[in-house]
């Protein structure tokens, strides 16, 4: 089996038969024997599958399970989101829609622009030939990809609701919160890495939420013209998803398992670093972090509720479905 991929065969593509394009916006990814195929994934998935066999066993889940087992619920629900459409009331989900192809833009540059430690320094244990080893052009093809997805679910909005006006107080940006030391027994750029690897698994294991909330209202053909094209092209942008929570979940579960260096000398467990890394991010995202989105995306309904002529019975019905 083979471990060891250069840079260029790490973000090649599928010779596709056909790209992907949509009411003439091309987007990445392509087709082949009729069926689409994610991009940059021509050598990226037979690599992160061979770096996974060599992982112990149960590594992997080691790092998934605990982050799976604690996805929130997305909020508004889908029953929640249909009711508002029905009643012509979209702006929640023309915001939901559009801040998910923000965040989505932002997830992969924020790997892209993290510095690379130099691992073979920071990790006393041998790291050639794994997923570790590939974190440079692993990271930009990541963003490479959540490029291509902020257009593809802004497309998704706009074939589903026909182009509606977008909101104009929506983040444009988002920087990453300076944060305290958390691992002081080891360097500081081992840690910063570890952290960002963490928050980006987490926000991508924790997004199944929202695919799942996504397909269900945009595939919805009673609310719908053109609800399968809506639908399909959000199961893309899933099926894409997967190399990146592989090729993560897989570099966290290498560093797991294997010792780094301490500051002052000595050896830390990786175990005990990645586990508590992970924890802290995943007791935040679906403590603190989620009840602060379910309150702005409640008051956000409000509002759009406060002149709708059935506005009152209309929002006792949607916290009824709750």
């Amino acid at each position: 089996m083979r471990y060891h991929y250069s840079r260029e065969e790490i973000l090649a593509d599928h010779p596709y038969e056909r790209p992907l394009v949509l009411d003439g916006v091309p987007c990445h990814g392509g087709f082949v024997d009729g069926r689409y195929v994610s991009p940059r994934t021509r050598w990226r998935a037979p690599a992160i599958a061979a770096w996974q066999a060599r992982l112990p066993a149960g590594e992997l889940e080691a790092v998934l399970g605990p982050i799976d087992a604690a996805v929130p619920p997305h909020f508004p629900s889908a029953a929640q989101t249909r009711l508002l459409v029905r009643h012509g009331v979209t702006v929640p989900l023309v915001r939901l829609l559009s801040l998910i192809a923000i965040v989505e833009g932002f997830g992969g540059d924020v790997l892209r622009l993290v510095a690379l430690p130099p691992l073979g320094e920071r990790v006393t244990d041998d790291i050639d030939g794994t997923a570790l080893a590939h974190l440079g052009p692993l990271f930009e093809a990541h963003a490479r990809d959540e490029a291509g997805h902020r257009k593809m679910w802004e497309l998704a909005r706009d074939i589903a609701l026909d182009r509606p006006a977008v909101p104009k107080d929506l983040a444009s940006g988002v920087s990453p919160p300076a944060t305290p030391r958390l691992f002081p027994e080891i360097a500081a750029d081992l840690e910063a890495l570890v952290l960002r690897m963490l928050g980006v698994l987490v926000i991508e294991v924790f997004a199944v939420a929202a695919f799942r909330w996504a397909k269900e209202v945009l595939g919805d053909a009673t609310l719908f013209r053109r609800y399968e094209e809506a639908r399909t092209l959000i199961g893309y942008i899933q099926q894409d998803e997967s190399p990146h929570m592989g090729y993560l979940a897989t570099a966290l579960a290498e560093l797991r398992c294997r010792s780094l260096a301490g500051v002052s000398g000595g050896t830390i467990p990786g175990r005990d670093v990645v586990d508590r890394g992970r924890d802290l991010i995943v007791g935040f995202q679906a403590g603190p972090r989620h009840r602060a989105n379910v309150d702005f995306r409640t008051q956000v309904v409000e509002r759009c509720l406060a002149d709708h002529p059935r506005g009152a019975s209309l929002l006792a019905e949607f916290r009824a479905l709750g």
